[in-house]
């Protein structure tokens, strides 16, 4: 008898763990690379700054390369990040407001970034009006001064989408939302595409008379474009005991485009479409623990166009620069109850 419930101990164990395995989730990642904390809610406090640029590339280079900037605001937000669903807010600082010896710009920039656990989203939405030319002194008639032009707008519209292929082991949300913690290096094959409208457009001529007349006779003041195609990239997170990080992460599009550059004094265009590269980037460094985080990060756009009048090339360039702090709280019951919907909602994101 004795024998007999000895043999009995281990057997009953055995199914015991084994009925318990079952009850547990298997986890959606490797924890040994990353830890999620998609079940707190990550609150953070930060300052940026946003930018819409415009570049300018003559044809021939005897004439000067023209870059179009905005004259934008240092703004100081806060935000939280609860499960895959990100909410900032931000105002500028009046303290820094710019030099009003670049003009005035008046614009609404609704950039908004959103990394899932396996896809990422970066839409832009762009509208700028008040533009200053850099070098100094280019275009200007006494040479010394900015080239302002108050008319001149910007605005582009769209969407790139891009599919994390080794989410497993690597977080786009540690490095860029501090929800996720990566504690060890790695990176992921990056697949999707994008979608986008821009137009630009002032009152006269886009490129001053000083600069390019042979611009000016054209009388292009309108330029209109559509880019859609595939892309592919990679990200990588590289990990200093375990808590400092450097993330970098590109992609290129190959896009067929469309651009119609406007006369408006003769009431004519011009139509052009090819084939063009772009690119999105992302950087990031930072320090990274259970409890909180501090992270300097730098999202960027390039967008390219082709006049078929001109043969200029424009080039659009938007990006955020943006220093964050983040501490992660615990969900008590009743908020979790409160949540529910957003769980149910995300649950696989």
């Amino acid at each position: 008898m004795i024998t007999k419930n000895i043999t009995a101990i281990p057997i009953f164990l055995l199914l015991h763990i084994s009925l318990s395995a079952q009850t547990i989730k298997k986890s959606d990642h490797d924890t040994t690379y990353y830890f999620s904390y998609r079940d707190q809610i990550t609150g953070r406090i930060y300052l940026s700054r946003k930018y819409t640029v415009l570049k300018l590339t003559p044809p021939t280079g005897d004439i000067s390369k023209m870059t179009y900037r905005a004259n934008t605001t240092l703004n100081v937000g806060i935000g939280a990040t609860y499960r895959s669903l990100t909410l900032n807010i931000g105002v500028g600082i009046n303290s820094f407001n710019p030099n009003q010896e670049k003009g005035t710009t008046h614009y609404l920039d609704l950039q908004t970034h959103w990394y899932l656990r396996k896809w990422n989203f970066d839409f832009l939405g762009e509208f700028y009006r008040g533009y200053y030319l850099t070098p100094k002194g280019l275009g200007s008639p006494d040479g010394s001064s900015y080239y302002l032009r108050n008319d001149l707008a910007v605005n582009l519209g769209g969407v790139a989408v891009y599919r994390a292929l080794n989410d497993k082991k690597f977080s786009y949300q540690a490095g860029l939302v501090q929800s996720e913690w990566q504690k060890k290096s790695a990176g992921s094959f990056l697949i999707g595409g994008e979608i986008y409208y821009g137009a630009i457009y002032g009152d006269s001529v886009l490129v001053p008379s000083l600069v390019d007349p042979a611009y000016q006779q054209l009388g292009i003041d309108k330029v209109h474009c559509f880019e859609i195609g595939p892309g592919i990239g990679y990200g990588y997170t590289l990990v200093f005991a375990e808590h400092y990080f450097l993330l970098a992460s590109a992609t290129i599009n190959i896009d067929f485009r469309y651009t119609r550059e406007i006369e408006s004094n003769y009431d004519h265009y011009i139509d052009k479409a090819d084939i063009t590269p772009n690119f999105i980037f992302h950087a990031g460094l930072g320090y990274n623990s259970n409890r909180w985080s501090l992270s300097l990060l730098w999202v960027g756009d390039q967008i390219h166009i082709r006049g078929g009048a001109s043969d200029y090339k424009y080039l659009f360039t938007t990006g955020n620069y943006r220093l964050i702090f983040a501490k992660r709280f615990a969900v008590n019951r009743k908020v979790k109850k409160a949540l529910k919907p957003i769980n149910d909602l995300i649950e696989n994101n």
